[in-house]
């Protein structure tokens, strides 16, 4: 039987790819295997592609961002933006709208 991935909906229809054949376990690690990084980190990782889309137009405040792209709070969404991309979603917005 062939692997089949799909993308279940999150928040902004973002998600986590999952495989439909195999045992829990054994999807995990077809995801690291096919993807490179967990699910989680894939989906925090969507994310913030969304959210730097999004701070790309200066009407939005950084928390409504945050909130928008799935993340509780502000604080939250700050710590996994410079993780991901090495600076605050702040200095990203003041650098792409410069």
């Amino acid at each position: 039987m062939p692997k089949t991935w799909f993308i279940t909906g999150a928040s902004l229809g973002l998600g986590v790819a999952i495989a439909k054949s195999g045992h829990a376990s054994g999807r995990l690690d077809l995801f690291r295997i096919s993807a490179g990084e967990s699910p989680h980190r894939f989906l925090l990782r969507q994310r913030v592609e969304h959210a730097k889309e999004m701070l790309r137009e200066a009407e939005m405040r950084v928390l409504d961002v945050a909130v928008a792209c799935g993340f509780k709070t502000q604080q939250h969404f700050a710590r996994v933006f410079r993780q991901i991309c090495g600076g605050s979603p702040t200095m990203y917005r003041y650098e792409v709208l410069r």
